[in-house]
């Protein structure tokens, strides 16, 4: 079997355009215009409005290698889909801000999103880029992903609205390109400036994020617009950060650091001081989706309680206790499904 690696999957057409594109199911608008400007604002309101990527994950049974699959499992995946889904789940508002190909394969993605109550009127079909698959071996876990990057990050930039109507606006699955993370950063101050809470989960795959791409397309400029930065021990590695404190200077001074480290300790500091926590230590074959579980569960917290919250020692505790709750159900949940 040949194994598909990250760039293999063919170009989706011309690097700067964004193509034509279609309705998309559950959605509002009557169709999608090329340029931004042109677009009609129909979205409704949100909660929490996730943006970032938008694909599908295609699982291997339990134990079986990509190599001696025979059949694979198909659910959603990308953070800003699996922190959408899980807030729905939560029984908040949850929209989703994204692109996929105009193309069967995004169509029925957004449906399938639709359907388990996610807002998709802000999500868009493009011709120039199509929907990107990851391939997923739980034991051990290993991702293979099938996607066209560059052209997926310029859709997205493509897809960002003029304004968001959110509580809270969160940013997910960073990509390696400049001219989405400005145009990411733009978008992150209008919330700011809508009142709305911006939350940023760095998620930098040291795999999308090898080699001098941190210094073409250096993300901290993103960071200085978030309300909370929520990184992992690899992201601050990638970062060149020995402790989470290290990025205070990128940040507002207000802004509040989350830094998970595995199952082992959640750190969190900001205005209220420092508070430390344990991990969903769980023995499990997979942790796949676990960051994005915890990222919604802290969220939804925040989304409730409001920007009050951010000062309060004792609202980031349960913050901090609510994501490692929904983190540590998402890996029994995923742990009975493989069995």
């Amino acid at each position: 079997m040949v194994r598909p690696q990250m760039g293999d999957a063919p170009k989706g057409g011309p690097s700067e355009a964004s193509g034509s594109t279609s309705d998309l199911p559950g959605n509002t608008r009557a169709r999608y215009p090329d340029r931004q400007d042109d677009r009609e604002e129909t979205t409704t309101s949100a909660d929490v409005v996730c943006v970032g990527e938008a694909l599908w994950d295609l699982s291997t049974s339990p134990g079986t290698s990509l190599d001696d699959a025979t059949q694979l499992s198909l659910t959603p995946g990308g953070g800003a889909v699996n922190v959408a889904l899980t807030l729905a789940q939560l029984g908040l508002r949850a929209g989703l801000v994204a692109s996929v190909g105009d193309d069967p394969v995004g169509h029925a993605l957004v449906a399938h999103l639709s359907r388990r109550g996610v807002d998709v009127s802000r999500v868009r079909a493009v011709k120039s880029t199509r929907t990107g698959l990851v391939f997923l071996t739980h034991a051990p876990p290993r991702a293979v992903a099938y996607r066209a990057v560059l052209e997926e990050a310029l859709a997205l930039r493509d897809a960002l609205p003029r304004s968001f109507d959110a509580s809270v606006v969160h940013f997910s699955g960073l990509l390696p390109s400049r001219a989405c993370l400005l145009a990411l950063e733009r978008a992150a101050r209008q919330a700011q400036h809508e009142g709305a809470l911006v939350t940023i989960d760095a998620n930098l795959r040291p795999r999308l994020w090898a080699g001098d791409a941190l210094g073409r397309a250096d993300p901290r400029r993103l960071f200085a617009e978030a309300s909370v930065l929520k990184v992992s021990e690899d992201d601050l590695r990638l970062l060149g950060a020995a402790d989470p404190r290290d990025l205070a200077p990128v940040l507002r001074p207000d802004a509040i650091v989350v830094a998970t480290f595995g199952a082992a300790e959640t750190r969190a500091l900001g205005p209220f001081g420092e508070v430390r926590a344990g991990g969903p230590a769980l023995a499990v074959e997979s942790t796949f989706g676990a960051g994005d579980a915890f990222v919604a569960g802290f969220i939804s917290v925040l989304a409730r309680e409001g920007r009050t919250a951010l000062r309060d020692r004792a609202a980031i505790e349960r913050a901090i206790l609510r994501g490692n709750e929904v983190a540590r159900a998402s890996l029994v949940e995923r742990s009975s499904v493989v069995k």
